[in-house]
């Protein structure tokens, strides 16, 4: 287990992504959850997806949200709801969100971005490559992207 975002729904968030792979969804983790997967020491509150937006995928998707939560609300989580809304935002019965996306504005679609796997105890999670993941976060305002982006760009000189 990455000691990297240890808190206390890591151990739900990591039944999320387990329900992901084994359901065979199309997603991508992005956000402060596969910052910290790529080593980097990052606490998070939520689970940021991205998913391919087609009726199989969101029906896998469905599936495997209910295979970890006990909640009708999933049935909203629809490709209509994505078409007309960039982020769906999912709030678990265990208190945090997953925000499902499949685009950010015109700049970035489900098949824009990388991925790699990345193995964690038991399955692999289909993470956002540390590039992809400083283009999703380099243009934005918020304090804590602008470090994670100087720390991935760090981790990517280490490689080196």
């Amino acid at each position: 287990m990455h000691e990297s975002f240890m808190n206390a729904n890591v151990e739900s968030f990591m039944a999320v992504l387990k329900a992901l792979h084994e359901h065979d969804v199309e997603y991508i983790l992005i956000g402060g959850l596969a910052v910290a997967l790529h080593g980097i020491s990052r606490h998070t509150q939520d689970v940021d997806i991205f998913v391919k937006r087609n009726p199989e995928n969101l029906e896998k998707l469905r599936r495997a949200l209910e295979s970890v939560f006990d909640d009708e609300a999933i049935e909203e989580i629809t490709v209509d709801e994505l078409k007309q809304y960039p982020v769906i935002r999912y709030g678990t019965p265990h208190d945090y969100y997953i925000d499902i996306l499949d685009r950010i504005g015109e700049a970035f679609r489900y098949d824009d971005l990388e991925y790699e796997l990345i193995d964690t105890p038991g399955f692999p999670v289909r993470v956002a490559t540390k590039e992809t993941l400083i283009k999703l976060k380099k243009d934005t305002m918020r304090l804590r992207d602008k470090y994670d982006v100087a720390y991935l760009q760090e981790k990517m000189q280490e490689k080196k």
